[in-house]
């Protein structure tokens, strides 16, 4: 695989400079977009495991999807893909993927400036972390705002379980190819938009999670080239089908 030579001097997004407490000192949350994401890897340790598919949906701030891409990612030669009886993807499906490298770039200006939301982000935001911090497009150490929409769970709905589906069932959300990333994050999203309307029903202004609202605006730890993220547009190589030979 191709290794990715990242520009001399990558640009860095221009953010509202943080206050002495570390946010800005006015921030209007209402103008806050969301970047929901999810991932399919190929295990559970973002130290030792792979991401091999990327699905995003970026969303306005009253959760109106803006828009959506996906990609599979191909972690390397001889990288074994994992539990294919949960994602659907066997290692010829990624031949011809663009490494991470490839579309990094593009995934962190898209991120950057909006809330990263994910169901389970603990474990999204934290391969998230670990690769792009490793390509040099996260500032080392840096935490990432995220929402949860399931640790959300508990303040919007009553139900046996926090797992997607069941969520998704609970709030009457449409959910597509379960394990297959731009499905799973465009539910995510639509859990999101019902939290919302919980939320104004309940008269809870601003949203329960302002505040990572607030930090997203003043975070300045994503690195990328526009020139770079631009030309990887053309790279993505979405699922077909269920997987498997797509």
């Amino acid at each position: 695989m191709p290794f990715y030579h990242r520009t001399r001097r990558p640009l860095r997004q221009t953010l509202q400079p943080r206050s002495a407490a570390g946010a800005p000192e006015t921030v209007d949350v209402s103008r806050v977009g969301y970047a929901v994401v999810d991932l399919e890897t190929t295990g559970l340790s973002p130290a030792t495991d792979s991401i091999i598919e990327i699905g995003l949906v970026l969303a306005g701030p009253d959760g109106a999807v803006e828009r959506t891409w996906s990609t599979l990612v191909n972690p390397g030669t001889g990288v074994d893909v994992g539990p294919t009886y949960i994602h659907g993807l066997v290692a010829e499906d990624l031949v011809g993927a663009p490494a991470l490298a490839d579309v990094a770039d593009l995934l962190v200006r898209d991120l950057a400036g909006r809330a990263v939301v994910a169901h389970n982000a603990r474990f999204d935001v934290g391969f998230l972390t670990q690769a792009l911090g490793g390509l040099d497009r996260l500032e080392r150490g840096a935490r990432v705002p995220r929402v949860c929409t399931m640790e959300m769970a508990r303040h919007f709905m009553a139900t046996p379980s926090r797992r997607l589906v069941t969520c998704c069932e609970t709030a009457g959300v449409e959910i597509g190819r379960h394990h297959t990333a731009l499905d799973d994050a465009l539910a995510s999203a639509g859990l999101l938009r019902h939290y919302m309307a919980v939320g104004r029903e309940r008269g809870e202004e601003p949203v329960a999670w302002s505040r990572s609202l607030t930090e997203a605006v003043a975070f300045n730890g994503w690195r990328w080239s526009e020139t770079a993220a631009r030309a990887q547009e053309s790279r993505l190589v979405p699922r077909r089908g269920d997987g498997v030979l797509r």
